[in-house]
């Protein structure tokens, strides 16, 4: 039987991990094919998860190695990840040692006794931005010759191209566009010439796709296979729910059930479990076990829509910043806010809300269009007929709570 956790961190896996064995065998059989994945999904949804278990799962016949990109600034940055990703396996690391001989054999202290983060460090250190291209070559083509096929799982990668297309001021220039397409031309190399050997997978938290596309750049992904991680259904959520429930002592009603995926609407397996644990918490507070849809609908109106406690809806926000920088944001923000308050967004009132700026020197000749097309990628909206609206609905209403007030929607202001 699985033991749940009624909170989570940033992955599980093993009796943890929920669900998701059609998606585990469909992902292992393109990884078994050779092909290299770009996984798209919206964040919480379990990416990271399922990459974890996918590769406890088969790393008896592959070494798979995690390269986590958050706080890469740089393609040396991400060389020198993936080299330390190399680490845990004896084999893999002698030949990584090989690779940056020339910047270990500075280093006075014993090699083997220094952390995992000052480790990234002291091999970027050695690496400049002209050399990160030989370096890396060097390490692909030694990790292409071993006993089994070697997985590269770059996560958080999009973050990393869109700090490098657009750097601090969030602005695509040419030097800028220049040194992405160098990097993402190498990946595209890299992925024809180890094909067999390597096999890359790309995801991240925000969307790498409609970032390239910003700069024109949309081809250096054409040798990656697209993978949609889809929300759970109803009946998963409900599954897992039920789970919960009986592991911690809880008796959960059939329509509290039902209320929870309806409040949801988008059923995130993070937001099932962070509903979950607010349940928990107020049973125990009243000493009771009984989980009814009124106990539901309080505890959503009450805690899930609280501001406070909510790192991963904040982020939402924090992710517009990052994806059209502070000049564009205040236009995508209240393209975001009028979803949320109106219900819905019509092309006329985005043309309006869009009218009412004055946006300069920015790259894109089409604003409007791309900031919608991130809304759509990045899992803030989608289109429903000629309109659009919320894929979350504890989305909407939290940053209705959170954005909404004092918030004046254009049909009223034009009334």
């Amino acid at each position: 039987m699985k033991k749940l956790k009624r909170a989570v961190g940033n992955f599980v896996t093993g009796d943890e991990f929920w669900d998701r064995e059609k998606e585990i065998r469909l992902f292992t059989e393109l990884l078994d094919e050779g092909a290299h994945i770009l996984m798209a999904a919206p964040r919480r949804i379990g990416k990271t998860s399922l990459m974890r278990e996918v590769a406890q799962r088969i790393k008896e016949r592959y070494y798979c190695l995690h390269v986590d990109l958050q706080k890469s600034e740089s393609p040396a940055d991400a060389i020198a990840e993936l080299g330390k990703a190399t680490r845990p396996f004896a084999g893999l690391w002698a030949k990584t040692k090989g690779v940056f001989q020339n910047i270990l054999e500075k280093v006075t202290e014993n090699v083997e006794s220094i952390g995992l983060e000052d480790l990234t460090v002291t091999l970027r250190s050695g690496m400049t931005s002209a050399d990160w291209q030989s370096k890396g070559d060097q390490l692909f083509s030694t990790l292409a010759e071993t006993e089994k096929p070697v997985i590269v799982f770059f996560d958080e990668l999009p973050i990393l191209i869109n700090r490098l297309l657009k750097g601090k001021e969030y602005k695509i220039t040419p030097e800028r566009r220049a040194a992405t397409d160098s990097f993402m031309s190498w990946i595209r190399d890299l992925s024809i010439r180890q094909k067999g050997k390597i096999r890359l997978v790309i995801t991240g938290s925000i969307g790498i796709e409609p970032s390239l596309r910003q700069a024109n750049l949309s081809a250096t992904l054409n040798t990656f296979t697209s993978f949609i991680l889809p929300p759970w259904s109803e009946e998963t959520a409900s599954e897992c729910l039920k789970a919960l429930a009986n592991q911690y002592g809880l008796s959960i009603h059939e329509d509290a059930l039902h209320l929870i995926s309806e409040k949801l609407g988008y059923l995130i397996p993070h937001h099932v479990q962070m509903f979950f644990d607010n349940i928990y918490t107020d049973c125990r507070l009243h000493s009771d076990t009984e989980v009814t849809k009124k106990r539901v609908k309080n505890i959503y109106e009450t805690k899930m829509l609280s501001i406070q406690g909510h790192a991963e809806l904040s982020h939402m926000e924090e992710r517009l910043k990052m994806a059209f920088g502070m000049e564009v944001y205040p236009l995508a923000l209240e393209i975001v806010t009028e979803t949320a308050v109106s219900g819905l967004l019509s092309s006329e009132t985005a043309i309006s809300i869009f009218n009412s700026y004055s946006i300069e020197d920015y790259v894109s000749k089409d604003i409007l269009r791309n900031i919608l097309e991130i809304l759509q990628h990045d899992g803030y909206i989608k289109k429903k007929g000629e309109e659009f609206v919320f894929i979350s609905n504890l989305l909407r209403d939290w940053w209705k709570n959170h954005f909404g007030y004092g918030y004046v929607p254009v049909s009223k202001r034009r009334a």
